[in-house]
């Protein structure tokens, strides 16, 4: 078993996938398919990109602090604004409406910000595929997480990447 302690940077998330997601008052645990681990990882024994079999990534006593519905920004060809949607913070409801369907969808990031003494604070890129008239294939959420300590373990290591 390899278990890698607060070391979001030394991973790439870009083709993962949540398998499943456990949020409690005071955990929240996800179940990721297709996690990459880098090189600087120090559970890395192969010393080169490679894929880790189903990974969960925990966050002890971790507590789901916001969630915001990242905004975008619309051009004609000509490169001119067609429409403009800002960000926008999610309250309660919509954020357990969102916590609720987490599996199957995209964690595309996955990163550490300014904590609080013993404290850490990440932020997950979510990307959750819809059905909207405007062309937008998908919405994409920032999820703000406190917790004591990320853990992320796997069992062991699938092909490695060139």
């Amino acid at each position: 078993m390899f278990i890698s302690k607060n070391e979001a940077d030394h991973f790439s998330y870009e083709d993962s996938i949540i398998k499943e997601a456990v949020i409690t008052e005071d955990q929240v645990s996800l179940q990721v398919d297709a996690l990459i681990v880098e090189p600087k990882n120090s559970q890395n024994t192969n010393f080169q990109r490679s894929y880790a079999d189903t990974a969960t990534v925990l966050f002890e006593k971790g507590k789901m602090l916001k969630g915001i519905k990242e905004g975008y920004r619309r051009y004609d060809a000509n490169d001119k604004l067609l429409e403009e949607i800002p960000d926008r913070e999610l309250d309660q409801e919509q954020l357990n409406g969102l916590l609720a369907g987490l599996a199957g969808q995209y964690l595309y990031d996955l990163k550490e910000v300014s904590g609080e003494g013993d404290h850490h604070r990440y932020v997950l890129g979510i990307e959750m595929a819809t059905d909207d008239i405007t062309g937008v294939d998908a919405d994409s959420y920032q999820l703000l997480v406190n917790c004591s300590e990320m853990k992320v373990s796997w069992a062991r290591y699938l092909n490695r990447i060139s």
